[in-house]
Formats: structure tokens, C-alpha cells, sequence
């Protein structure tokens, strides 16, 4: 019986937070101000909701759908492939 988070709960969460950074990252290019901030709050309430999980299997299940549902929901927020123009990060060094 474990007493606390192990190793893997804490690679699961890193995990989990540099897709959340990779998401917001790709919604930069959104030219709409109000369109950017439902697309952030869409991806942080599905990362809010993990917050305090403690079972690893729950946050691996939630990691997969995470990075499947913003595979999905790319295209049709037109933040798809980051490539081309307009791809450039803000802030990003040449």
C-alpha cells in the first residue's frame, strides 16, 4: 500500500502540463482575442479537472484523451499544423 504519489504520478503530471503548454502554444496564431480565450478554457478545464487526481491510471486515461480531443479539435479551430504562414510563435528567436 503506498502512503503517497510514487515517481510515475509525478512524470504523469509533467506530462500532462507540457501538453497543456504545447496547446496553449498552438492557440497563439488565433486572431480573434475572444476566440483564444474559449479555446484556453476549454483546455484548461480539462486540465483543472485532473488537478488533485491521485490515481495514475486516471491521469494516463485523461493525458490520451487530452492530446486526442486537441488532434481533433485543431482543424476546426484553425490552429492545425503550426506550419506555413503565420506559423511563427510569438516570441519565438529566429
Amino acid at each position: 500500500m503506498r502512503k503517497g504519489p510514487g515517481l510515475q504520478h509525478f512524470i504523469l503530471q509533467a506530462e500532462l502540463l507540457r501538453a497543456y503548454r504545447a496547446a496553449v502554444r498552438a492557440t497563439r496564431p488565433l486572431p480573434d482575442p475572444h476566440t483564444r480565450r474559449e479555446a484556453l478554457d476549454w483546455l484548461r478545464s480539462d486540465i483543472e479537472r485532473l488537478r488533485g487526481e491521485m490515481d495514475d491510471d486516471v491521469i494516463r486515461a485523461n493525458l490520451q484523451t487530452f492530446r486526442r480531443n486537441l488532434k481533433t479539435f485543431e482543424p476546426s479551430l484553425g490552429i492545425s499544423g503550426l506550419s506555413g504562414i503565420g506559423a511563427k510563435l510569438i516570441g519565438q528567436r529566429r
